[in-house]
């Protein structure tokens, strides 16, 4: 599994650019590391029409293709379509430990599909800027830095041991659909009992780490600090595939190492506050915290 980091733009106003920055999205995922399924019925991007308003044109079914995959089981139905207007772009994500073959997500799975974009028009040449990252327990993506409401934000991070090596216990899905305000999670456990737990959409109740007293600096000596993200599976568990970074102290598309977990120090990418907060205050604000994903 790898990295994808490429620029280009994201138009919304023709059959031709919606297979355009569609089959692109795919090809990537198929990059990083992904597996698409055989499921029947997935889209054809040779052939497709962009959809009508709040409309979905087609869907692929991904899954995770790690040392886990076949103890715990990760599944994503991607839905490609048409927002609220005919020229805003719509990702939607649903997660799962299985597929019925013809698309369904099945097992303990999100009970719908989460929106990840889709609110704003689409219609210029500028390129935007995207990031994604796929390895063992963990895939995430920022996607058209830039794009106002249409840039997403989206991972799934398996639980972790005290090493930090991903688990088959549960994990974390994220979703953000282009506004500093808007992420949502959802916490999942797949060992016995399987539970998909209530997703949190408001900025408190998604938080996934706490920033003491809300700091406006992190700097101690000459080292800037991160913040350790959790889920719940109900046991507090550590995320070892994202963090939170002070919004402005490290520049949005900077790398950075950091040992989270255990001993090992690994390597982040910082996402654009637009990709959601990561703690209890709206990224961009005072103490708010960006997402920084795994970049390995």
């Amino acid at each position: 599994m790898t990295t994808a980091s490429w620029s280009s733009r994201l138009r919304h106003d023709s059959d031709a650019t919606f297979r355009e920055w569609g089959s692109e999205l795919a090809g990537k995922m198929a990059v990083v590391g992904l597996v698409q399924t055989s499921d029947t019925g997935q889209i054809n991007w040779t052939t497709v029409a962009r959809a009508g308003v709040n409309t979905e044109a087609g869907y692929e079914i991904w899954r995770f293709n790690d040392t886990l995959q076949s103890t715990a089981p990760i599944y994503m139905r991607v839905g490609y379509g048409t927002g609220s207007t005919a020229t805003h772009p719509r990702l939607q994500f649903t997660v799962g430990t299985g597929s019925d073959g013809a698309g369904v997500i099945t097992g303990t799975a999100l009970s719908t599909a989460r929106a990840a974009s889709g609110g704003a028009v689409q219609t210029g040449d500028t390129a935007r800027q995207s990031y994604m990252c796929a390895v063992d327990g963990f895939f995430g993506f920022n996607w058209k830095v830039g794009s106002g409401g249409s840039e997403a934000s989206f991972f799934v991070c398996r639980t972790a041991d005290s090493t930090g090596a991903a688990t088959a216990t549960g994990a974390m899905v994220s979703w953000g659909n282009g506004s500093i305000a808007n992420a949502a999670r959802q916490a999942m456990r797949f060992a016995t009992t399987a539970i998909a737990y209530t997703a949190q959409t408001s900025v408190d109740n998604a938080a996934l780490a706490l920033n003491p007293q809300a700091v406006t600096s992190t700097v101690v000596g000459s080292d800037l600090q991160v913040f350790l993200g959790w889920t719940i599976t109900p046991r507090a568990e550590p995320l070892f595939g994202v963090c939170g970074v002070l919004t402005g102290e490290i520049t949005a598309g900077s790398t950075f190492t950091a040992t989270l977990i255990g001993t090992t120090s690994r390597t982040f990418l910082v996402w654009s506050s637009v990709g959601g907060p990561f703690g209890s205050i709206s990224a961009g604000s005072a103490g708010g915290l960006s997402t920084a994903m795994l970049w390995e």
